[in-house]
């Protein structure tokens, strides 16, 4: 039976102390970590009681991207985060809170499902769909009277995945355009890709869309989820949050400038809600969805790995409506699955008997002590676009298990950082923490669903690799472990960024190396047959693939940076063979048909390459290159009536 929410104003006493409390160093800074911190609360279920028990608001704002240790109120003093740190002193401050995955779509999934991704389905961005049948939490708030309303600020959360389910309002109708502030940014050569393919929100432009839902409000109870991408990569802050900590390393200084410009854009949240007279009556879930590796353990941004870098938490209960008797700091884990049940319970609504989180409401009101030994499951689906395993974790008790071709076991009290893997010392608690795990890990092989051509490209430019091609193959074959992988995972990371900003000799340099230290991997070389053609490093493209060919016979793409190098030397039948060879292994590479027409058409072979372009256009799916095609058999016809009508020999231009 759920505990009845107070119908009492919840006003907490304003805090006699300054400042945050002080703890011991955290596990990845040498800080003294906050004491306080914020608790995820989730759980999914179906159905809900038709009498709703009049109750609080409810908010839940989701950071992306944002490491718990990377806050003041968790003890970072370098960091600037005013309005986080008075949320944390007038709530409640959970210290060991974890998200099921260190991805966008998945990680939320279990906020608003309360279900790990073995339950509800959803496991990667772009490739799964929450189904209808599963409840979220905005459906059963809907059902007993609430007001729903959500605005999200990136492309992986779209409405096409499912997590709209309940809401009256989703905002995710993000505008194309997307200003840059890094000169290097707007320089380099994925400006475009950034400014126009990426579908992001800036924080400065949420509240305006916060504010326009909040003026349709009745008197009913609301729920709100406010979805801010700041600060994931690429990580470009406006001024003056730009040069704000410049004493700091890259990307720390910038990643940090994020994270203060978006603390300075909250502020506006909880002056909106005041505005409107709600803010007493209000609670809300201040979190992440994931954090950031910023280079440890060899990751620079998040989702190859389960480590605690991008699965640790903030988690925080504030405003008005936090009751006076509730603790104001919490050390016992809790994870983003309890999200739903605690508040359903609030909101006086039973949950189904298939969620997996729990609610925290009888621990907080004192009914009954926090567990402390509470599952919390970790996964991530990532290492499969690098042909690695995918990976299963789970810490209980102060351990922590990953599973692996190398499993890895850490004592999370005496080493935090997750440095020392004793999996081989302590066999008997790996094997115990294993089969836990395995009870809860889907048995059933899931082949992820192939992604369509827009949405890739949407997902390719906020930084995610989600390529059709292989999809089901490293879903059956990937065998490698994403730790011996780590090196070239991280370098093709450097070399992005190289390339970003615009360091193309930079970024070739490192692939070449990596190529040279992973041999067969495609996505180094593809990495460097773009850099080379866009150096103009022909002949070097040309060395390369040619070799490459020869010791990987199926590696499609190499035949295509050959075929693309002999083009731009105008050697059209050494084209013509090469982009031929590439567009027959692989008929949907719509840019080697593309160009295998090009070659034709420039080689005086005008009908085969009318018969390329018109087979493109009939059944490619990559917009881009079917336009291409439709402009150059354009071109290509009104030049041939027109040498016609002169009688002068065809000259074709075509790029």
């Amino acid at each position: 039976m759920p505990i009845r929410p107070r119908m009492r104003p919840f006003r907490r006493a304003a805090r006699t102390d300054a400042g945050p409390i002080q703890a011991r160093p955290g596990p990845f800074l040498g800080l003294r970590v906050l004491l306080p911190m914020i608790l995820l609360l989730g759980a999914p279920g179906c159905g809900g009681r038709d009498a709703r028990i009049p109750g609080v608001n409810l908010v839940i704002i989701t950071i992306d991207t944002l490491r718990f240790d990377h806050l003041g109120c968790y003890g970072n003093e370098s960091i600037r985060t005013p309005m986080i740190d008075e949320w944390a002193r007038e709530g409640v401050l959970f210290r060991d809170a974890i998200a099921s995955v260190p991805l966008t779509l998945p990680s939320h999934t279990t906020f608003m499902t309360g279900q790990f991704p073995p339950n509800n389905g959803v496991h990667d961005n772009g490739a799964y769909t929450l189904a209808d049948e599963k409840t979220t939490i905005a459906e059963y708030l809907k059902k007993a009277g609430y007001q729903t309303g959500a605005v999200l600020s990136a492309f992986p959360l779209n409405r096409k995945y499912g997590l709209n389910q309940g809401f009256d309002t989703y905002r995710d109708d993000i505008p194309r355009e997307f200003v840059l502030y890094d000169e290097r940014l707007i320089s380099g050569p994925k400006a475009y890709n950034l400014q126009f393919e990426s579908e992001q929100r800036r924080a400065e432009q949420v509240a305006p869309l916060v504010k326009e839902w909040i003026d349709t409000l009745t008197d009913e109870p609301f729920f709100l989820w406010l979805h801010y991408f700041d600060p994931h990569g690429i990580y470009d802050p406006p001024p003056p949050y730009s040069s704000m900590y410049t004493d700091l390393a890259y990307p720390s200084d910038l990643y940090n400038g994020e994270i203060t410009y978006l603390d300075h854009h909250l502020r506006d949240i909880k002056r909106l809600l005041e505005d409107r007279g709600v803010y007493d009556n209000t609670l809300i879930l201040f979190t992440a969805d994931h954090g950031e590796g910023l280079g440890q353990h060899r990751e620079r941004y998040h989702d190859q790995f389960i480590y605690d870098t991008t699965v640790q938490i903030p988690f925080l209960l504030a405003g008005g409506a936090v009751p006076d008797e509730w603790p104001r700091i919490v050390s016992a884990p809790v994870r983003s699955a309890d999200v739903l049940p605690t508040f359903l319970e609030l909101a006086g609504v039973m949950p189904a008997d298939d969620i997996d989180g729990v609610s925290l409401v009888p621990f907080l009101d004192g009914v009954a002590p926090f567990p402390e030994d509470l599952t919390q499951y970790v996964e991530s689906y990532s290492p499969q676009h690098n042909l690695c395993v995918r990976l299963f974790g789970l810490r209980k008790n102060g351990w922590k298990y990953i599973e692996a071709p190398t499993p890895e076991l850490y004592n999370l009290t005496q080493d935090p950082g997750e440095t020392e893997n004793l999996a081989d010392r302590h066999i008997a608690k790996a094997a115990e923490l294993r089969a836990e795990l395995l009870t809860i890990t889907d048995s059933a092989e899931d082949i992820p669903a192939e992604v369509d051509f827009e949405s890739r490209k949407k997902l390719e430019a906020l930084g995610y690799i989600q390529r059709t091609e292989r999809r089901i193959a490293m879903a059956e074959n990937q065998e490698a472990d994403p730790k011996d992988m780590a090196r070239s995972i991280d370098g093709l990371h450097e070399s992005m960024e190289y390339f970003t900003y615009g360091m193309l000799d930079s970024s070739l340099a490192v692939s070449v190396r990596l190529m040279e230290i992973f041999p067969g991997q495609p996505r180094i070389y593809d990495n460097v047959g773009n850099l080379q053609l866009r150096l103009g490093h022909y002949e070097d493209a040309i060395n390369t693939f040619t070799k490459v060919t020869v010791s990987h016979p199926r590696y499609i793409k190499g035949y295509f940076w050959a075929g693309m190098a002999y083009l731009r030397m105008e050697q059209f039948p050494k084209a013509v063979e090469y982009l031929g060879k590439a567009s027959a292994m692989d008929p949907t590479l719509d840019i080697a048909r593309y160009n295998l027409g090009v070659a034709h058409a420039r080689s005086g072979h005008y009908s085969e390459a009318v018969s390329e372009w018109d087979a493109l256009i009939q059944n490619g799916s990559d917009e881009r290159s079917i336009q291409l095609a439709r402009r150059s058999m354009q071109d290509i016809n009104k030049a041939l009536e027109e040498a016609q009508k002169s009688g002068r020999p065809l000259q074709v231009e075509t790029n």
